[in-house]
């Protein structure tokens, strides 16, 4: 069994980044009733004009239907499906009056998929990482990271250590290329 807890999956773009989180979110929730995931991106407002749009097209693709399968209240920002399980859409914006991400205190998730992960901090993703402890499946906590290539705290965590074969046992990296995605 695999130890592995978090994975950045990224690369250029078009690589098809956003649509596997997605497909990931949405599957996990299927599969396992009562399960908690949060997608989140550094900006509600991105999330909801880029992420969720691909969320969408794939639901529909996948045949999911709105009322049936799923239902969305835009208002508190969550899906939450038929079997129970939940999608807490989510603001991961570092913020002046919350430091140390206090609203993430009460979150009990089962895993997350972050979008373009090099615009959140690595705090923020280190707190989040805290709050993963609901309804593990094999008692193991994930995290999906996807982003573009950038030189800040991700290429030190990750890219660097991966380089040198010294990425920790609970991390992986999986390059994603624009001739990965077959839909483009």
């Amino acid at each position: 069994e695999s130890k592995v807890e978090q994975v950045l999956y990224g690369g250029g773009v078009y690589g098809g980044k956003t649509w596997f989180g997605c497909w990931w979110q949405i599957s996990r929730r299927i599969k396992y009733p009562n399960t908690r995931g949060l997608i989140g991106r550094a900006e509600l407002k991105k999330l909801q004009l880029s992420t969720m749009r691909s969320f969408w097209a794939l639901a529909n693709e996948m045949g999911l239907k709105s009322g049936v399968h799923y239902t969305y209240n835009g208002q508190l920002n969550y899906i939450t499906f038929a079997n129970g399980s939940e999608i807490l859409l989510m603001d991961m914006a570092d913020s002046p009056s919350d430091p140390d991400f206090h609203r993430f205190g009460s979150l009990e998730l089962t895993d997350y998929f972050l979008d373009e992960v090099a615009e959140i901090s690595a705090k923020a993703v280190e707190i989040l990482d805290t709050r993963v402890r609901y309804n593990l499946v094999n008692g193991q906590p994930k995290g999906l990271l996807t982003c573009n290539p950038s030189k800040g705290w991700l290429y030190n965590d990750f890219w660097i250590p991966f380089r040198d074969n010294k990425l920790p046992a609970h991390r992986a990296f999986v390059q994603a290329l624009l001739k990965d995605n077959t839909i483009v």
